[in-house]
C-alpha cells in the first residue's frame, strides 16, 4: 500500500513539473506581445488548473499582472476564480499582486 501511495505521488510530482514545462513558453509567448482576451482566458483557464503549484501559481501571476491593466475586468474573474479554487476560507488570503506592484486586487 505504501509503494502504491509513493507512486502515485510520483506521478503527480511529474505531472507538475511536465505543466510547468508545457505553460512556461505559453507564458513567455503572451507575456511578450498583447493578445486578444479570449486568446488570454483560454491560457489562464489551462494555467488555474494547475495554480495550487507555486512554480504555476507565479506564471499564473505574471500573466495576471501584465495584462491587470489591459483587461482588468477579465483578470479580476480570474484572480476571483483562484480565490474560490484554491485558498482555504480559513487562512489568510494570498494577494496576487504585492501591494507594492498594484494596489488594484
Amino acid at each position: 500500500m505504501d509503494e502504491k501511495i509513493y507512486q502515485i505521488t510520483e506521478q503527480i510530482v511529474q505531472l507538475h513539473r511536465k505543466a510547468y514545462e508545457v505553460y512556461l513558453p505559453l507564458v513567455e509567448d503572451v507575456c511578450s506581445r498583447i493578445v486578444s482576451e479570449d486568446e488570454l482566458s483560454h491560457l489562464l483557464d489551462y494555467v488555474l488548473d494547475f495554480a495550487f503549484d507555486e512554480k504555476i501559481l507565479g506564471l499564473y501571476k505574471r500573466v495576471c499582472r501584465r495584462y491587470s491593466y489591459i483587461y482588468p475586468s477579465c483578470v479580476k474573474s480570474y484572480i476571483e476564480a483562484y480565490r474560490e479554487m484554491w485558498e482555504d476560507e480559513d487562512s489568510c488570503s494570498t494577494e496576487l499582486f504585492d501591494e507594492k506592484e498594484d494596489k488594484m486586487f
